[in-house]
């Protein structure tokens, strides 16, 4: 019980809070993790991933350093812009400090209000700057959809 309360004490020290619910959820001090496991929503500001598992990874000062969503991964995410990316991978890794997301696997992403739509096999999306850097593979490359509207 100690330790719950220490890790969720940990994530209020955060800049920003960062709330997460499941069915299940475990703990190690030693291994410095924590996971959450089933029907697993997290929301940061405007963010929210919902996954099977998710998995926070703390530093020694019972900081997160990474939190790990795969398995049914699912995500709205906002960045500074308030452009919005929604969609679907198999495995999101988001680094609070740097307020960077990692999609693999299979990334399916529509941003708005553009409704530019993308399929890769690994998108790296930074928060703070708005960029995307999207990798493909030789079996499924890149792809791009974008509405176009003619007058």
């Amino acid at each position: 019980m100690r330790l719950i309360l220490l890790l969720v004490f940990a994530l209020l020290l955060q800049a920003e809070n960062i709330e997460i619910t499941s069915k299940k959820f475990e703990a190690s001090q030693k291994e410095l993790i924590s996971k959450f496991l089933g029907s697993v929503v997290v929301k940061r500001a405007q963010d929210r991933i919902e996954a099977d598992e998710v998995v926070i990874y703390f530093n020694k000062k019972h900081k997160p350093i990474k939190i790990v969503a795969k398995g049914n991964v699912r995500f709205s995410i906002v960045d500074k812009n308030k452009k919005r990316y929604s969609g679907s991978a198999k495995q999101i890794i988001y680094f609070p400090n740097k307020k960077e997301y990692l999609l693999r696997g299979d990334v399916h992403i529509e941003q708005m209000p553009e409704k530019k739509k993308l399929f890769a096999q690994e998108i790296y999306l930074n928060l703070q700057s708005s960029k995307l850097n999207v990798q493909g593979s030789y079996n499924k490359p890149v792809k791009m959809i974008i509405n176009i509207e003619e007058k």
